[in-house]
């Protein structure tokens, strides 16, 4: 029989838990041509919501969805041939459509353009870099001109927009973003990436070009009562037990994230033969964080002295005034600001989330496996 908990890969409807309110949200954004920035941290679901957004509204002829990922985005030039050709791919399905739009679109850049076979699906799209960078705005406008042609809304998905800060001049580049972006009728863009700080300084700084460009939305975690839902519902599906108050532990246990609540969920499933008990989830618990060792090990191992100090506090007193007198001198600390560089540290390294004065591990398996392997003493 087959599991019936998903992880790791973009969740299909029927695998998606709740979230009707954030893709209302949407929704109502896209229906009256507000853009949307999307901000939580790794793993939370937010490309799978996305998707989940799309099927809600249809891959119709009139609405049409293109996606970006900037995670491996190095440069300026990277993203203007990464966005035009996924603009171009979802746009057109006729090879000779195609041309004639690069004609009218691109009369400074004469893009170089292969595919294999009359197939857009091998789109291949190179600009010389030169004209290019003379010409940028034919590639920004690319989305407005071509849902103006065919009358059509366009949808432009952007993950992991914070990336942008690699570029060679971050901020030149947000500035020609929203200079072109900001004059869009036929285009809705929805933002989104993982590091919130970095993000809410693009998205809510009055001196960032992105200042007040739509409309921001802080993804929170799934609540209990809807993975409680979910999973029971899912295990008796399957002719399979799971009591309520051990499905109440696996859920706090990864503490309502959703890669882990899903990834635990399967993995107690795959060890049940006819009823969880104790014993199942305890050693389910012990497999996913045996399974992920070699890559907290890694983790571990880049941080500086300093910063294992401060985590160790973290995982010792999470609530705690971590700049105190008392923290730093319990774990050794130098000053006030050593920690407060340590955290910040932390953060970019996406170890810990520092949100409205709270702070929390990204990876609730890491910290679990700090307590038990690293901090056991």
């Amino acid at each position: 029989m087959k599991n019936p908990f998903v992880f790791g890969h973009l969740s299909s409807l029927e695998n998606f838990v709740n979230r009707e309110n954030d893709i209302k949200k949407l929704h109502q954004n896209i229906d009256n041509q507000i853009h949307s920035i999307l901000l939580s941290p790794r793993r939370w679901g937010k490309s799978s919501l996305v998707r989940i957004l799309e099927d809600k509204i249809g891959k119709s002829k009139k609405t049409v969805f293109c996606h970006l990922d900037m995670f491996n985005t190095a440069s300026e030039m990277n993203f203007y041939q990464s966005f035009s050709k996924e603009i171009l791919e979802k746009t057109h399905r006729k090879s000779n459509d195609f041309f004639e739009s690069i004609n009218i679109f691109f009369k400074k850049l004469a893009p170089e353009v292969s595919f294999k076979a009359g197939n857009l699906a091998e789109l291949s799209l190179k600009f010389d870099k030169e004209k290019a960078e003379d010409s940028f705005v034919e590639i920004l406008n690319l989305p407005e001109e071509i849902a103006k042609k065919k009358k059509i809304k366009i949808v432009v998905c952007i993950d992991e927009f914070q990336n942008l800060d690699r570029f060679k001049d971050p901020l030149l580049f947000q500035q020609r973003l929203r200079a072109s972006w900001q004059h869009h009728q036929n285009v809705v863009y929805i933002l989104y990436g993982s590091k919130r700080s970095m993000l809410s300084s693009i998205f809510e700084s009055q001196s960032m070009p992105f200042y007040r460009f739509g409309d921001v939305l802080y993804l929170q975690k799934i609540d209990t009562s809807h993975w409680l839902k979910f999973i029971q519902s899912r295990f008796k599906k399957t002719n399979k037990k799971i009591h309520k108050k051990h499905t109440l532990r696996l859920i706090d246990e990864m503490e309502n994230h959703s890669y882990y609540v899903q990834q635990l969920a399967y993995t107690i499933w795959n060890n049940t033969e006819y009823e969880v008990d104790e014993t199942i989830l305890n050693e389910s618990i012990n497999d996913i964080i045996g399974r992920n060792a070699m890559m907290f090990e890694s983790i571990f191992d880049n941080l500086s002295v300093n910063q294992i100090k401060v985590i160790h506090m973290l995982v010792d007193n999470i609530n705690a005034k971590h700049t105190s007198a008392a923290m730093i001198n319990k774990y050794e600390l130098v000053s006030s600001a050593n920690v407060i560089q340590a955290l910040k540290s932390l953060e970019n390294k996406e170890v810990i989330d520092r949100f409205e004065g709270y702070t929390q591990f990204i990876d609730p398996v890491f910290k679990m496996w700090l307590k038990i392997r690293v901090f056991k003493d």
